[in-house]
């Protein structure tokens, strides 16, 4: 007999839930990519840099729905290795981002990996069922916005 499911029980918390399912997927793309020397969360900073080149500080952190000390958390290391360059000083849209050279290369040289666990992924949920999640993830989180 299935289990019916509680909705107002803790072990079916939706913040648990999501969280705990965003750190299994986290490890999994760090295990499978960790030879490239870049973290889950700093991937997407290197792409959106990538599609939009000269990104200011402000633009990027919207872009990607990432506060600012999240984006200048995930950016140090990105800036020390130099795969980004910060120009300017100060706060929001008075930094401008670039992607290095080296970052180019480096985005290149991730990206054909990143699609291969990316297939992983969509292969074990399945691609429509993926497209459902996203859709109806993308959905709650503009209405809870």
């Amino acid at each position: 007999m299935a289990k019916e499911l509680n909705l107002n029980s803790m072990e079916n918390c939706v913040c648990f839930n999501l969280r705990w399912v965003s750190r299994a997927m986290s490890q999994f793309f760090v295990s499978e990519l960790s030879q490239h020397g870049l973290l889950p969360t700093q991937t997407p900073i290197l792409g959106a840099l990538a599609a939009k080149p000269e990104a200011n500080m402000a633009e990027l952190s919207e872009w990607l729905g990432m506060d600012r000390t999240t984006l200048v958390r995930n950016l140090r290391p990105l800036e020390r290795d130099g795969l980004v360059k910060s120009m300017g000083k100060g706060r929001g849209h008075k930094v401008s981002l670039s992607l290095t050279i080296k970052g180019r290369v480096a985005l290149q040289k991730f990206l054909p990996d990143w699609q291969i666990a990316q297939q992983k992924v969509i292969k074990t949920l399945g691609k429509e069922r993926w497209t459902e999640i996203l859709r109806d993830l993308e959905r709650a989180a503009l209405a809870l916005n």
